[in-house]
């Protein structure tokens, strides 16, 4: 039987970690495929076999434990789980990856390691307020980068379109080439693929909730030039055309 639980963390932890889940399980096998994924995960596997096939995945197997930090991706990837399972996962923010990479193999990340499995695996019931202390730990209070703050703020309140990355552009105090330098150890990726990333998750949401009535609407919305760029861009991050992904939700 697979047991599950969800914690939403409290300020100031909630700056840097949007949920952290855990599940376990005598015996389990599921295999499950993502897209487009908006977030950076770091995982803390006491089963057996835990896998993320895909981009920018780092992972560290220890002899009773196994970690794996995953960063954000330009393509599908797959998840899958046999065995026995116990994981921990925190669901972080996009930036995250270049504040915990350091970290990563680390005695720190090994503490962290053990609290968890302490406090939210032999506890009758997880005790997740009891974690969060310890977890702000790995961030050392860590203030996000003004300039990557300011980006973010800038394509949420901005319709992403042609020429949005280089008005942006225009008003950065750094060089082009060192934002994206900045930009790519926190994200992995550059600014331009983070931006495709988030047209095609607000794809992904109009499709999934039914809100544009044609295809080349929502493509439009989320801000593809025509037809051809949204079906071309769609697939190259989620394997499926706009067409298939709204197909596949209908199956389900």
């Amino acid at each position: 039987m697979l047991r599950e639980f969800t914690y939403q963390p409290n300020y100031a932890l909630s700056q840097y970690v949007d949920f952290i889940w855990m599940g376990k399980a005598s015996d389990l096998d599921i295999q499950s495929g993502h897209h487009a994924a908006l977030f950076t995960e770091l995982i803390f596997n006491y089963g057996d076999n835990f896998q993320i096939d895909g981009q920018n995945i780092e992972q560290i197997v220890n002899k009773n434990d196994h970690h794996i930090i995953s960063g954000l991706k330009t393509a599908p990837f797959q998840t899958h789980a046999s065995g026995r399972y116990g994981s921990v996962g925190l669901i972080l923010k996009p930036f995250c990856y270049g504040i915990l990479i350091n970290k990563f193999g680390t005695h720190a990340m090994d503490q962290i390691s053990e609290i968890l499995h302490e406090h939210l695996f032999i506890s009758e019931q997880p005790q997740f307020n009891l974690v969060e202390k310890h977890l702000l730990q790995l961030f050392d209070n860590k203030h996000i980068d003004k300039d990557l703050l300011k980006f973010e703020s800038y394509i949420s309140s901005e319709i992403l379109s042609k020429g949005t990355l280089k008005n942006f552009n225009l008003s950065l105090s750094i060089s082009q080439k060192s934002f994206i330098q900045k930009f790519k150890k926190h994200y992995l990726l550059t600014p331009g693929e983070y931006a495709k990333l988030k047209q095609v998750n607000y794809a992904i949401q109009l499709l999934q909730n039914k809100t544009c009535d044609k295809l080349i609407h929502a493509g439009l919305d989320s801000g593809f030039y025509d037809q051809s760029h949204f079906t071309r861009i769609f697939k190259k991050f989620c394997g499926l055309t706009p067409k298939q992904f709204v197909q596949s939700i209908k199956k389900e």
